[in-house]
């Protein structure tokens, strides 16, 4: 995804030395990723089965570091969805959120990956989303430029909370945190609505996309 916005700077280590009480903790407190407001869980929170969850559909999404509407269009391909950005990125996937996407085209700014095909298998299901539940995914991908990688991401459910909409109200969310070796993808995933925030930092270079889901 086209990067909206990065919140971190580079410090060098020296900087710890300014003032005193400027210290490592402070340093990691002032940085720490953006993410919706959330509240604690108000009311149980269902398991979802992976044929109970809400396939990826067409939304409009508020940037969470500088305000910026962006819309995602959805359409069926094949079996899964073929999403457009309203950055002009596009992308398609299972209709599993948090798989993979196996292609990708005018994708961020990257000279070599902006624009791929891939192969993507489910090596352990996440589903039913309950906390502590984990999945496993391996995605093999050849770029535009003939680059390749093959990369596992491992997913789990962490938390549930009640997350803050855009009009001040409470929508009960699963948390689901996916890794791989160069990013980290949280998102907060309703059982009526699936995705309605998510966060996608580098681990160098800090986040790169974060949005709420209007509503």
């Amino acid at each position: 995804m086209k990067r909206l916005a990065s919140l971190f700077l580079i410090l060098p280590l020296s900087a710890c030395a300014m003032d005193g009480g400027f210290r490592l903790s402070s340093i990691s407190k002032m940085f720490e990723p953006v993410a919706p407001s959330t509240q604690k869980l108000s009311r149980p929170i269902p398991s979802i089965s992976k044929g109970s969850a809400t396939s990826i559909s067409s939304m409009e999404v508020i940037s969470l570091t500088d305000g910026e509407a962006v819309r995602y269009n959805a359409q069926p391909f094949g079996n899964g969805v073929r999403v457009t950005q309203s950055d002009g990125c596009i992308w398609t996937r299972s209709n599993d959120w948090f798989a993979p996407s196996d292609s990708w085209a005018h994708c961020g700014t990257s000279l070599n990956w902006h624009t791929a095909q891939a192969t993507v298998r489910e090596l352990n299901s996440i589903y039913p989303l309950k906390i502590g539940s984990t999945g496993v995914y391996e995605r093999s991908a050849v770029s535009h430029t003939g680059r390749k990688y093959t990369r596992k991401t491992t997913c789990e459910v962490t938390d549930a909370v009640d997350v803050v909409r855009t009009n001040g109200s409470l929508t009960p969310a699963y948390v689901i945190v996916c890794k791989n070796k160069s990013r980290i993808r949280t998102t907060w995933y309703a059982p009526s609505e699936g995705p309605i925030a998510f966060r996608e930092t580098h681990r160098h270079k800090g986040v790169e996309v974060a949005w709420l889901r209007d509503k």
